[in-house]
This record gives structure tokens, sequence and C-alpha cells, in this order.
């Protein structure tokens, strides 16, 4: 009895240090709430600082749920990895009973019938062979992990992406703003000056209507203009979750200088090296191919080691009390279980096809995302070149007609037009380098250009 109580205090101190094992990991994992989330992002209140288009990035990257959503399907994949791989490794278990039962029971041999019994025993399983279903479901879960962890740089560039595009459509609405007041002054003092002619007789009235009409589209415009910018803001209040109510503004503005597109073949090798959403596709066809593997293996033998060792003890009875002990190789082949194996190779199968078509579909997008981007960026490279030249020349026009109209060799109406002209121009360039900065941040995109507080692309 000595024995076989310090066999069950074994198995009781075995479960105990399992459980305190288990206990100690989990008190090891960090605990996060939402104010240790933006413990570093940027202040954003009534006090705070303007923000740059590199500090809404990691406002976005912080209080974005979806990223957050990202990374924890990369640690419920990395687990399934381990939960895949642990049949590789032995399988120890320990199990103990006690009984009493009736000595009066029918049928019991004269020294079989006790009437308590107790058995301890540690049983050990180590899989030899299974035609490689857990090898190959190891491999395809890790792939399975991968393939989410470039799923997240995908997730994350998606939103440099988005980020970028409020941003710069920011900056775009100041610009337009700008450009409204300076149209408004300009009509104003137009106005005024067809004023005073009109009233010194110089001018009609007809010229004096016709240039407050100007003036009050003008101000129609900057209105609208002035909305627009709102909304603008709100929207990058709400793509960086700081709320649309926060006060905050944005620094920076429309830059001087922009730079030339590297070559197809540059740009091509850095999307096919670095596009996540390229990386993630091949993984999710690998990871396909390798379920065939597992699936198929079920069609194989399972060969394993197994052993036990226990101490039984009865309280009567010849030999009743004593070791006891197995050990051996076991084979199990699954001859007949209704078709499940081969309508679960074909499953794969048909998985692995759906995944190759998506696979060519991914690849041919991205090609055609690469092209267009380069397509935009080179079109708003253009257009900022012609309307940067041809706001030097409207300008020119409208200062020459403005003294041409004042020494009366000009009409109301080549000063109005000229005024137009000059808007219209100033407003092709806030447009064209807003297409400039969107084409730039959908390049960077595509090619899978990692967000970097020091590389901004444009600026």
């Amino acid at each position: 009895m000595l024995r076989l109580n310090m066999l069950f205090a074994s198995v009781v101190l075995l479960l105990m240090t399992f459980f305190q094992a288990g206990s100690a990991y989990t008190a090891d994992l960090p605990e996060q709430s939402p104010s240790q989330d933006h413990a570093g992002a940027p202040p954003v209140g009534e006090d705070a600082k303007t923000l740059t288009l590199d500090q809404c990035i990691e406002l976005a990257f912080k209080n974005n749920p979806g990223l957050r959503i990202e990374q924890e399907k990369i640690t419920e994949l990395e687990n399934e990895y381990h939960i895949a791989a642990s049949g590789l490794y032995p399988k120890i278990t320990a199990n103990a009973y006690y009984t009493r039962v009736n000595p009066d029971r029918v049928g019991v041999q004269v020294t079989m019938r006790y009437t308590e019994e107790a058995l301890g025993q540690v049983k050990l399983k180590q899989l030899l062979y299974d035609g490689g279903r857990i090898r190959y479901s190891g491999r395809a879960a890790s792939k399975a992990a991968d393939a989410q962890r470039n799923s997240a740089e995908a997730a994350r560039l998606d939103t440099v992406y988005t980020v970028s595009q409020a941003y710069y459509r920011v900056l775009e609405a100041r610009e337009f703003l700008r450009v409204g007041e300076s149209s408004r002054s300009q009509r104003e003092a137009f106005f005024k000056l067809t004023d005073s002619y009109q009233k010194a007789g110089k001018a009609t009235r007809i010229e004096s209507l016709k240039a407050e009409a100007q003036l009050l589209d003008a101000e129609r415009s900057l209105v609208q203009v002035r909305e627009a910018l709102r909304i603008s803001e709100l929207i990058l209040k709400k793509t960086i979750g700081v709320g649309v109510d926060a006060q905050a503004d944005i620094a920076d503005g429309l830059p001087e200088t922009f730079a030339e597109p590297e070559a197809d073949e540059v740009l091509l090798a850095q999307m096919l090296e670095n596009n996540p959403d390229l990386k993630k596709s091949a993984q999710f066809k690998e990871q396909a191919r390798l379920s065939i593997d597992a699936a198929t293996g079920s069609y194989l033998p399972e060969i394993s080691l197994q052993g036990s060792y226990g101490y039984r003890e009865r309280d009567i009875g010849f030999k009743q009390t004593g070791d006891e002990w197995m050990a051996g190789v076991f084979l199990e082949w699954s001859l007949f279980e209704g078709g499940i194996t081969r309508a679960q190779v074909a499953k794969a199968r048909a998985r692995y096809r759906e995944v190759e078509w998506s696979d060519k579909g991914i690849r041919d997008q991205v090609r055609v995302d690469l092209s267009q981007a380069l397509g935009d960026l080179r079109t708003a490279l253009a257009s900022i070149r012609s309307s940067k030249r041809l706001i030097e020349a409207q300008d020119e026009s409208y200062k020459a007609v403005v003294e041409f109209y004042k020494r009366g060799k000009a009409t109301y109406i080549e000063v109005l037009t000229a005024e137009t002209d000059l808007t219209q121009a100033k407003a092709a360039y806030v447009r064209a380098v807003g297409d400039y900065q969107s084409a730039s941040a959908r390049l960077d995109r595509v090619t899978g250009k990692r967000f970097a507080t020091n590389e901004r692309q444009g600026g």
C-alpha cells in the first residue's frame, strides 16, 4: 500500500507542476489596456501641436483596431502551428483509480473475490509514422502564419496610404483656400476700381455690375473651399483615430521639389520582392499544397511506440499486488471509413486550384496597379510643369491687362477673363501637386515601401 501511495503522490506532484507552469506562463503575459496603447502617441487636445504626416501615421497605427486584429491573428496562427506540431512529441498520461466491489458477486472465482482494488499507471505514446499528416499540417500552419504576417504588413501599408491620402487632401484644400482668398482680393480690388471709374464717369454701370458679380462668385467659391477644408480635416481626424472633436492642425505645405520615379524595371523588381499581397498569395498557395500532402497521408498507416508502467493492489487473492508494465509497437491502418479521406483530398486539391487562380489574379492586379500609379505620377509631373509655367504667364497677363484697363486700352471683359484664367491656373497647379502626392503614396503602397520617419517621397 505504501508503494501505491508513493505512486499516487508522484502523479499528483506531476500534475501540480504542470498547473504551476501554466499559471506562471499566464502571469508572464503582458496586459494591454487602451490607455497603454496610446501612451506613445503625439498629444492631441486643446494645446496640441501641429501634426506632421509621420505623426499622423503613427497615431493611425496606435488607434486603428484593424491593425490590432491583424496582430492577434498572427498569434492565433502561430499557436495553430504549435498545435499541429505537438503530435510529433511523446504523449505521456497518468491515471489512477480506487474501487470497492461486493464480495458475493455472481460468476467470480473464490480467489478473485477481492473487495478493494487500486491502480496507478503512467502511459507513454510516441508516434513513429503517420504518413506525414502531422508534419505537413505543421508546415501548412507555419505558412498560414507567414501569410498572416504579410497580411498585417499589407494592412500597415494600407493605413499609410489612407492617412497620406487624407493628409494630402487637407493640404490641397488649404492651398485651394489660399487661391480663393487671392482671387477674391483681386476681384474686390477690380470691383472697387470699376466702381470708382463709374462714379467718375469713366466706366459704365454694366462694368461695375459685372465686376461685382465676379466678386460675389469668388465669395461663393471661398465658402465652398472652406467647407471642403473643414470636411477634409474631419476625415483626417477620423482616419488617424483622434476623434472629430479633437483640436488638431497639420504642419507642412505643398512640396517645392518633385522627384522623378525610378525606372520601370527597378520598380517592378521592388514590387516583386516587397509587395506583401504577392508574398501572402504565394504563402497561401504553398499552404494549400502542403494541405494536400497532409490529407493524402490518411491513406497510409500509423505506427506508434506505446508503453505503460503501473502498480496494482487488491485486498485478497494470489499475486494480486505488484508492479505491471507493457511495451510494444502498434500499427493502425484505416481500411474503410466511408470515403472521408478521398473527400478530404479532393477538397484540398480544389482549394489549391482556387488559391492558384487567386494568385494569378493578384499578380495581374498588382502589375496593373504599378502601371497605373506610374502613369498617374508621370501625368501629375507633366501637369505640375505646365501649370507652374502657366501661372507665370497668366500672372503677367493679368497685371498687364489691369494696367491697360487703367489706361483705357483694355476692356473690363479682358480683365475679368484674365482674373479667371489666373485663378484656374493656380487651381490646376494645386490639383496637379495633389495628384502627384496621391500617386506617389500609391506607388509606395504597390512597391511595398515600408513606412519610415525619414523616408517621405516628394517632400
